[in-house]
């Protein structure tokens, strides 16, 4: 069996695809899809649907969304549009009356965000696609291949629901406070997504949460060869004694190389370095050509790190 993580440069978001390859058979999970496509593209850059068309896949199994910022999520619209969707799954419902209410508000990032969620839940309806919400940590496995969905804090999440629940349609333009918290509490109460091979934890993507989010999942895994540096670069994401325990052979930054919110942070390199043996990767750097990192475990179980212009 081989599987292939292709993280994309999307710019400032993330978008990771798992190839799952046996005997000719390929199956195909996302697990978020970076931020709607820009009208002028960057040349440097993959959005998620041109990865589709460009490396032939024709099916998506299972669509992870970690959490409903825009830059996770903007992509998966024009994905549903033209790859057919086995389902997508996500953890964080949104209420009823605001998948209904025919949001069009752009104004600021969060409300972008809310607005792209609903529209990406109402199309997935009409197109059949089912939307799984998961509540506790789920696993999917085909063969020696797994993939763990690790859910966030209850009570926090319970929380974010709770502020979702509260949102008034009819007074949205004045709900600017509301949406400022439930902006604040999406990166803590984001998935994380480990995938194992053969038992070995090969990967382990942090999407944006903080180092807090690890404590019920101490006995979950030792050692892990990749990771993803969580929220884009964030040094606060991270603790020396995290990358202790982990010891990554890898870590990929999935940010862009203008700074975006100040990330990724200057510091995290040195912190990288001074507490690990980690090669350090961005998926955009600004003297960088590549537009995929792709991580490869073939038959042998060795993991293979290779950039892709």
């Amino acid at each position: 069996m081989n599987i292939v993580l292709d993280f994309l440069n999307v710019g400032f978001g993330e978008a990771t695809v798992i190839l799952l390859e046996d005997d000719g058979r390929r199956l195909c999970y996302v697990v978020d899809t970076g931020d709607k496509e820009p009208l002028h593209p960057n040349p440097r850059r993959i959005q998620l649907l041109r990865y589709m068309q460009e490396f032939g896949v024709d099916r998506i199994e299972g669509l992870i969304l970690t959490h409903f910022h825009k830059d996770h999520i903007g992509g998966a619209l024009s994905v549903i549009d033209h790859v057919p969707v086995g389902e997508i799954i996500v953890h964080i419902p949104l209420p009823e009356q605001i998948v209904t209410a025919g949001l069009n508000d752009y104004s600021t990032p969060i409300r972008a965000s809310v607005a792209l969620y609903a529209e990406m839940i109402n199309k997935a309806r009409e197109r059949g696609i089912p939307l799984r919400t998961i509540e506790e940590p789920y696993t999917i496995r085909h063969q020696e291949a797994e993939l763990k969905l690790l859910t966030p804090d209850r009570e926090r999440w319970m929380q974010l629901r709770t502020e979702l629940g509260s949102l008034d349609v009819i007074r949205w333009p004045s709900e600017e406070e509301k949406l400022t918290l439930i902006d604040r509490s999406l990166n803590r109460v984001a998935m994380a997504v480990l995938i194992r091979c053969r038992g070995h934890a090969v990967a382990l993507l942090t999407s944006d949460v903080g180092p807090d989010f690890w404590e019920p999942y101490e006995a979950e895994f030792e050692h892990v060869h990749l990771m993803q540096a969580a929220h884009h670069g964030d040094v606060r994401a991270i603790t020396p004694e995290l990358l202790g325990r982990w010891s990554p052979q890898a870590v990929i930054v999935s940010a862009d190389d203008q700074g975006t919110y100040g990330l990724p942070h200057r510091e995290l390199e040195s912190m990288i370095r001074g507490h690990s043996q980690a090669e350090l990767y961005y998926t955009e750097g600004q003297a960088a050509t590549h537009r995929i990192i792709r991580l490869e475990v073939g038959d042998t179980g060795k993991p293979d790190l290779k950039l892709i212009k």
